[in-house]
């Protein structure tokens, strides 16, 4: 008895060359990452503190919303994928205060001699990756090189 096994080399290097294209420029998988706003809450599920008196009593619009009066930092969330990385962000410059927090005068006084923030500001961490989006993105990559494998 005897066993024959042929293997298509051209056919597996095809497959091989496909993948390791694919793996050194992640963009189209990168561009597929989004970060979460609407549920009021950090990546990691913790909700934002609440607005303060001083927050309320300023609003004018979105009073039952935080971080959102008109809309401009949740409009400003942009990002920029990369071959092997994603950047998200904000333009807007209290973007940062608001993601780590900063205390009353943390930032200086105004011309009148107050303080600036006016009082302390909670940290309301709106970037960041929690282990559902980890475990995402993981799935997303892998059916993007299972996708060039294939060759798709």
């Amino acid at each position: 008895m005897q066993i024959k096994i042929e293997l298509d080399d051209a056919s597996v290097q095809a497959a091989f060359n496909r993948l390791l294209r694919a793996g050194r420029d992640l963009t189209p998988v990168m561009a597929a990452i989004g970060e979460r706003f609407d549920d009021e809450q950090s990546p990691e599920g913790k909700p934002w503190a609440p607005l303060s008196a001083m927050t309320l009593a300023r609003k004018r619009k979105n009073r039952d919303k935080i971080l959102t009066e008109y809309g401009h930092l949740r409009g400003t969330l942009a990002y920029r994928a990369g071959r092997q990385q994603i950047e998200i962000g904000s333009t807007r410059i209290y973007a940062g205060t608001h993601q780590f927090g900063a205390e009353q005068g943390a930032f200086g006084r105004t011309k009148r001699g107050g303080p600036i923030p006016r009082g302390d500001i909670p940290a309301r961490p709106f970037l960041g990756v929690s282990d559902e989006d980890k475990t995402e993105i993981n799935l997303a990559v892998r059916d993007f090189l299972v996708g060039a494998l294939q060759g798709r």
